[in-house]
């Protein structure tokens, strides 16, 4: 009885600390009533319903959260909490009912999506360009822009030839980070 009140404590801890961050996450519903059968079961001492429903469920529910990287040390610990109400219940796995098979079937079947694959040769839809957008153009074309310089070059001829070099963007802390994904 000391002992299930001990987890009781502990699960009751846990979620007054990370009540605020993770109360709309899928898997806090499976806390929240984790916490409450604990307190239950110390009560009156009945475990049909926390070793058929609950356990199980909150296993496949705190799985994710050990699955998902960033609060997998959080997932560790609820499932380290979980398992040791399973040992003091004398709850094991050959004593849950069918129902959790059936819950992570159900969880396999989930739709993962289809991959896209990008294609960096398609062409392009055909664009519409009004009279007033033309005149836009036609004078950006015979001015330079800021982004451009034109550069004038001496061939061995002695013709002088005009060349326009766009300049480069100067690049930033994040232009560094993503420069390996295009």
């Amino acid at each position: 009885m000391d002992e299930i009140l001990a987890v009781h404590s502990m699960l009751h801890l846990i979620f007054h600390r990370n009540k605020n961050q993770h109360r709309r996450t899928k898997w806090w519903k499976w806390l929240s009533i984790l916490k409450r059968a604990t307190l239950d079961f110390a009560r009156s001492g009945v475990k049909s319903h926390l070793a058929t429903h609950v356990i199980p469920r909150c296993y496949i529910a705190f799985s994710t959260v050990v699955a998902d990287n960033q609060f997998s040390a959080l997932g560790v610990v609820l499932l380290a909490v979980l398992a040791r109400l399973s040992k003091i219940t004398g709850i094991s796995h050959q004593k849950m009912e069918p129902a959790t098979t059936k819950s992570r079937m159900t969880v396999a079947k989930e739709d993962l999506g289809e991959r896209i694959r990008r294609i960096d040769n398609a062409p392009l839809a055909p664009v519409k360009i009004s009279h007033a957008d033309s005149k836009v153009s036609r004078v950006s074309k015979e001015k330079p822009t800021e982004k451009s310089a034109e550069y004038t070059e001496s061939t061995e001829d002695g013709v002088s030839k005009t060349t326009s070099k766009k300049k480069k963007k100067k690049k930033n802390a994040i232009d560094d980070l993503f420069s390996g994904l295009f």
